[in-house]
């Protein structure tokens, strides 16, 4: 493995160097530090993780001509946008590992396989079978356990950009995107940090799932605010009376289009009034009612894909820091850094990706 400190080093190298030939192959670090080697540059490339497709968008003119299927299409929350942004390829499995087929990878042919440590722990005993039958597995993500927003999406950036011959292209996106990091990293500390309920899997009929400090805990950490974690991992479930005790002074929901009728309805291409609609809803249940976040008006909510893609991270950074520090954070435009992100996608992401109660 290549360790994080030598990784970061030479990222920009990574960015700007051509992949290393070897016996007239070629060989990519992926973003574990594993050295992925391959025959020729990939023209079929399978994606268990589907988030990944993101990447590959924003650097790839027609990122459909070199996919051949993909699986955990549902962490997209794409809805009805799927088939406009060409986001349709063959499923060779669902959200969870166990769902995978090795068969219908087999059955498409593919000269790599891109994989996650979200599909874990499965995926592992599948990535073996995979290169046994001559298929080449990269890793492009660790669930979100120890690399920081920054670290995640500089290594991301490295070995898709190298992976594609798009160094160039991934370097410029990478300037881009850690000057948004950079904004809010270099501006003076805020004030008190505002305690704040950020909520997982938000549904109408249940409560209360925090998020952990896994993969919230450094976006929280950038933007000024106490999370209210559930755990150390990912998540847990508090109880109404355990959230009412821990008063949030924040609430900040996710929603998405996967089922607006169980859900705050946020996401690419539907009804902002929907989405605002079904934050009151969530804002009114049993442990939320009577705390300070509603009290105050301070209820806010994204879209459940703002968390899939490393791309995301400086857009999600700034919605969390506007909305927790407003007078602090006042020069940060999430929409201006959704457009800038928008030029590098073949066709745009509309909104909302974000809400808050209040907006006209």
């Amino acid at each position: 493995m290549v360790s994080r400190r030598r990784f970061l080093a030479h990222g920009a190298a990574l960015l700007c160097a051509p992949s290393l030939a070897r016996a007239g192959g070629r060989e990519v670090v992926d973003v574990l530090g594993n050295v992925v080697r391959l025959k020729a540059a990939p023209q079929r490339i399978l994606l268990l993780d589907a988030s990944d497709y993101y990447m590959m968008a924003a650097l790839l003119p027609d990122p459909g001509g070199r996919i051949v299927g993909w699986a955990s299409a549902a962490r997209l929350d794409l809805g009805a946008q799927a088939e406009r942004l060409g986001a349709v390829f063959p499923e060779v499995g669902g959200i969870s590992p166990d769902t995978v087929s090795v068969e219908a990878i087999l059955g498409l042919e593919p000269d790599l396989v891109v994989t996650s440590a979200y599909m874990s722990p499965q995926t592992a005993t599948l990535a073996q079978h995979l290169e046994n039958a001559g298929i080449p597995v990269a890793w492009s993500g660790d669930y979100g356990q120890s690399m920081g927003p920054q670290e995640k999406l500089q290594r991301s950036l490295g070995f898709w950009g190298e992976l594609l011959d798009q160094q160039a292209r991934a370097g410029e996106l990478r300037d881009q995107s850690m000057a948004r990091f950079d904004a809010l990293t270099a501006a003076p500390a805020p004030g008190p940090l505002p305690r704040v309920y950020m909520e997982i899997m938000t549904t109408y009929d249940s409560c209360c799932w925090a998020a952990g400090r896994a993969f919230w805990g450094d976006l929280f950490q950038l933007a000024g605010g106490d999370l209210l974690a559930g755990s150390d991992g990912w998540g847990a479930q508090l109880s109404p009376e355990g959230l009412l005790g821990l008063n949030p002074e924040v609430y900040i929901a996710t929603g998405g289009n996967f089922a607006p009728g169980l859900q705050p309805a946020i996401g690419p291409g539907l009804d902002p009034e929907q989405g605002r609609s079904g934050l009151r809803k969530a804002a009114d249940r049993q442990g939320l009612r009577n705390s300070d976040a509603v009290v105050q008006g301070r209820i806010h909510g994204i879209w459940s894909g703002l968390i899939s893609s490393p791309l995301f991270g400086p857009l999600l950074a700034e919605c969390l820091a506007k909305w927790l520090h407003p007078e602090h954070f006042r020069e940060l435009d999430p929409v201006m850094t959704l457009a800038a992100l928008n030029r590098y996608f073949p066709a745009p992401l509309p909104g909302p990706l974000w809400a808050s109660l209040g907006e006209a």
